[in-house]
């Protein structure tokens, strides 16, 4: 849709003649016949008032697309984002759940050896858990990070 198409498809909305948004804007009708034929253009400044009249930006009303097009496709971007965030949430609440059961179970088993068997947890495990938690707060920390973005 061209700007005489969006400049009349606005005016008639509004239910205005051509001679009653030509006194509007202190131009003639004969103007406002000839942008909305598409033989002339309204300078910047006009274009500014025009779009400010109907309550639309500058770049809705010069726009060759269809403006519900753009609000639907925006909108439809907005619900993508929604549900991208979701689902990183969803992945985050996972991993600080597995960071739970790995804290849980590693406590479990360092007590029942200590207590039980006067045992020491072998280096290795330590090392392993610790390697398992910090893999798992990297992860979360990037999820975040990604979830920022949006």
């Amino acid at each position: 849709m061209a700007l005489g198409d969006n400049i009349r498809r606005l005016r008639e909305e509004r239910g205005m003649t051509q001679q009653q948004m030509a006194d509007k804007l202190y131009v003639s009708r004969q103007t406002v016949c000839r942008w909305e034929n598409g033989s002339r253009c309204p300078d910047l400044i006009t274009a500014k008032k025009i779009a400010t009249e109907f309550g639309v930006s500058l770049d809705a009303l010069i726009s060759d697309d269809d403006m519900e097009d753009l609000e639907r496709i925006s909108g439809a971007g907005k619900f993508i984002k929604y549900k991208r965030k979701v689902k990183l949430q969803e992945y985050q609440r996972k991993i600080l759940e597995f960071l739970q059961v790995l804290g849980g179970v590693y406590l479990s088993i360092s007590l029942i050896l200590r207590v039980r068997f006067d045992m020491r947890m072998p280096v290795w495990s330590v090392v392993l858990g610790v390697c398992l938690v910090a893999g798992a707060f990297a992860l979360n920390r990037r999820l975040v990070r990604r979830m920022e973005d949006l």
